[in-house]
């Protein structure tokens, strides 16, 4: 969602737009994961989507690791503090304030103290931790393009190796596991450096500038619909296990999603990079690209507001109610969105 570079990708800009639509997909089919009974055809269709959607946050990161980890760009330390970590501070900062004031008018302000309204202000929204995620890793690019630049194919393997294992196996052992004291010897495993975004960054660097051998594209391709099968299938058998709701399986960083991530993020900068588009097709698909960072801070206001006035996915059968919503909910916060970006001197400081 970030832009880093004036010549466009149309590969990054359509890779940008799924994640974007699958992130307001997901949350769209979660809006009602916790009210549906769970034995329910409607409870298993909301989570066959929430199981399907989860590789939009991994491949917003992948795509800024590929652009500013590559070795053709230079990197400027001081436009990168102002221009990009000062920008996702304001913004984190504004929406955070303009979402606890949403709470408050929602309580009624006279309910309220000051300081009651501004802990509100601070709290912000939970899917506003994206913003500080990637300002710190956008602290680490000195040092992380230094290494990644100058390491041998074997050492990025290794690195890459070990958030495979530490990471994305540990965590899904974490989906299976319910002894506690396995629990804990498998948190024994995380290793911040490896154990978090970090390795999906330098994952979109290595895809992209390294690359993998063509016809392990294919196995990844094949891979995709049993990953997101094995996704819905053992959330839903968990799910009976538990009597609740349970999605662990399909965190972003468990395996199956995990190789979903790779599958779609090879077939936009691989599969289809040499696809001849027109002008209005690139220069439609450049400007949706553009308003994705404004739909993913606007959609959970947005859906919170619709479903205030009784528009939310369940209003007819969700099979059909959660696409619609999601499609709504994009098509509203592209337009504010563009809106918003106009607007001289502040436009670019509020999404």
């Amino acid at each position: 969602m970030e832009y880093g570079t004036q010549n466009r990708n149309i590969q990054y800009d359509l890779l940008r737009i799924l994640a974007a639509f699958s992130v307001v997909m997901l949350h769209s089919a979660a809006q009602h994961w916790y009210d549906l009974p769970i034995d329910g055809p409607a409870w298993k269709t909301v989570n066959a989507y929430d199981a399907c959607f989860r590789f939009g946050v991994p491949i917003f990161v992948m795509i800024s690791g590929a652009i500013f980890l590559d070795p053709k760009r230079e990197l400027d330390v001081k436009r990168l503090y102002r221009h990009n970590m000062l920008r996702l501070a304001v913004i984190y900062l504004l929406w955070g304030a303009a979402y606890g004031l949403m709470d408050c008018y929602h309580y009624g302000f006279a309910n309220l103290t000051w300081k009651d309204i501004l802990k509100e202000m601070a709290s912000g929204r939970y899917h506003l931790w994206y913003l500080p995620m990637l300002v710190g890793i956008y602290a680490l690019l000195p040092v992380l393009r230094s290494w990644v630049l100058q390491a041998r194919k074997q050492n990025l393997q290794y690195f890459l190796a070990l958030f495979a294992v530490l990471q994305v196996l540990r965590v899904t052992a974490l989906a299976f596991v319910k002894n506690d004291q396995l629990r804990h010897l498998l948190s024994l495993g995380e290793i911040p450096m490896v154990c978090g975004y970090l390795g999906y960054f330098v994952l979109g660097y290595y895809l992209v500038h390294i690359g993998i051998p063509r016809k392990t594209h294919k196995i990844f391709y094949l891979a995709a619909l049993p990953c997101a099968a094995l996704n819905i299938l053992i959330s839903t058998l968990q799910t009976a296990r538990d009597g609740v709701p349970n999605g662990g399986i399909y965190d972003g960083f468990c395996l199956f999603t995990f190789l979903l991530v790779i599958a779609v993020f090879l077939f936009f900068t691989e599969g289809i990079k040499n696809h001849k588009w027109g002008k209005g097709s690139a220069a439609v698909i450049a400007e949706l690209s553009k308003g994705t960072l404004g739909i993913y801070l606007l959609h959970i206001g947005v859906m919170e507001l619709l479903e205030a006035r009784g528009i939310h996915s369940a209003m007819m059968p969700v099979a059909v109610g959660v696409p619609l919503l999601a499609l709504l909910v994009f098509a509203l916060c592209y337009g504010i969105s563009a809106l918003l970006r106009r607007i001289p001197w502040v436009g670019r400081y509020l999404c």
